[in-house]
């Protein structure tokens, strides 16, 4: 047991927590303010091109979100080895973590290539499918850099070393906006290349990545690392995913139930799919916040489950923090719509379908935090399947459902289908919430 994990006083644990949250907060708000540079940027294209991007980012993330879960998944191998004093367990795993990758990488960038019949398939509208099938297919070329990051990202925060991920994301943003710039616009010998040029920009962003995450974070992932011949042990690559797989398909639930209701925005129209995205990318920087109290939390957790100590106190302050987070982001977005919808476009009807979405946002930010953090508490604490089936439950058999009675059977439109992600984020908060109170009186698992 490392001896340097034992529990303290709440208020030790308060600052033992933000102390890992931090970084990841920081790293977690950098990959949110990528993907909001790429909606700033294309909405100044117009109302079709930004629809473009948001059909685009329904496919492309919602298939790369499985491979991403996954090795999120795997979070407490690293940080119950961590905790027990068993580092080299901890490099085994991270091997076999980037051979998944190798094979996972595959069929999520073949996937990407399926985009334009996937799309069609789905009713998006016509006039911006062939530029969001370009996109995907721009990239569908950096899956494998994107899961390989992951592994190392998620390898590194379970030793507790949150700040090279952190800094490597912040250079990325720095590389991001050159690369959006010269490759929408246009810029120098750049070809202009539209909205496509955003998925381009972040395949070389994504690249770089790992490349720069091994160098900054090399001391302590070679004193972990075994010979690679142990890598490639079928039985327990199986294993990993038995962890992380449920881990994926609870991520994947909530990325899709997401992307369900832009697809069912974009059968309102390219307008409503636009607002949409906008909308959305208001929420996230909040609720990276929240995903970086949990994945601290997941940490914290999962260390202090190894070293065989009390956890239950450290998940429960996660929790609270990110409904003081939420809470403050509720209110900008209650008192501010307007402003905030016109720093990601200058398309007035966009706007006003946006300003009728952000109040819905404003009520779901409180639940989204809760249900993030309790994911990540039940994570470190080994518990991985049963937050996938009350996520689905939550989700797919609630929230979904009603969304699309609202919407398509009492004419509430837009606002009925957000009004069903609010009641979805309610239902799975309570029941995770719940799952880490009866967890918490069990003690957790070890993985």
């Amino acid at each position: 047991m490392n001896e340097d994990l034992q529990s303290g006083s709440f208020r030790d644990e308060l600052r033992t927590l933000l102390q890992l949250a931090w970084p990841v907060v920081l790293g977690q708000c950098g990959f949110t303010a990528m993907s909001i540079e790429d909606v700033v940027m294309v909405g100044r294209l117009g109302e079709i091109p930004l629809a473009a991007l948001a059909a685009g980012n329904i496919w492309a993330f919602g298939t790369l979100i499985l491979g991403i879960g996954l090795m999120v998944g795997i979070d407490p191998v690293f940080a119950q080895s961590h905790g027990a004093g068993e580092p080299k367990a901890a490099g085994r795993a991270l091997l076999r973590a980037v051979v998944l990758c190798c094979v996972i990488s595959v069929p999520i960038a073949v996937s990407q290539f399926l985009a334009e019949p996937a799309l069609r398939f789905l009713g998006q509208p016509a006039e911006v499918i062939p530029v969001a099938a370009e996109y995907c297919q721009a990239l569908s070329w950096s899956v494998l850099p994107a899961l390989v990051f992951f592994a190392l990202k998620q390898f590194l925060q379970g030793l507790g070393i949150m700040r090279p991920a952190a800094y490597v994301v912040v250079l990325a943003n720095v590389i991001n906006i050159g690369a959006n710039a010269a490759l929408i616009f246009g810029l120098g010998p750049a070809p202009e290349l539209g909205a496509v040029g955003t998925g381009w920009a972040t395949t070389i962003v994504r690249w770089c990545m790992p490349l720069v995450l091994v160098a900054m974070a090399w001391p302590p992932i070679r004193e972990r690392l075994v010979p690679w011949r142990e890598a490639f042990d079928l039985g327990a690559i199986a294993r990993l995913v038995r962890i992380g797989g449920p881990v994926s398909i609870h991520i994947g639930v909530e990325v899709w139930a997401f992307n369900t209701i832009g697809i069912l925005m974009g059968w309102l129209g390219a307008r409503h799919l636009a607002a949409h995205s906008v909308a959305l990318s208001t929420t996230t920087i909040a609720f990276m916040i929240s995903f970086g109290l949990a994945a601290a939390s997941a940490t914290r957790v999962g260390n202090l489950v190894g070293a065989g100590l009390p956890w239950q106190r450290s998940g429960w302050i996660g929790v609270a923090l990110s409904l003081v987070v939420m809470g403050t982001s509720s209110i900008l977005l209650l008192t501010l719509p307007e402003p905030i919808a016109g720093i990601y476009t200058d398309d007035a009807a966009v706007i006003a379908v946006v300003v009728t979405l952000l109040p819905l946002a404003a009520a779901f930010q409180l639940f989204d935090g809760v249900q993030a953090v309790a994911a990540g508490v039940l994570r470190g604490a080994g518990d991985t399947r049963w937050p996938a089936v009350l996520a689905a439950l939550g989700f797919w058999g609630f929230g979904l459902p009603v969304a699309y009675y609202l919407a398509f059977h009492r004419g509430w439109d837009e606002q009925g289908l957000w009004l069903g992600l609010v009641l979805s984020l309610a239902a799975v908060s309570f029941l995770l919430a719940g799952r880490v109170h009866w967890i918490g009186r069990r003690g957790g698992q070890r993985v």
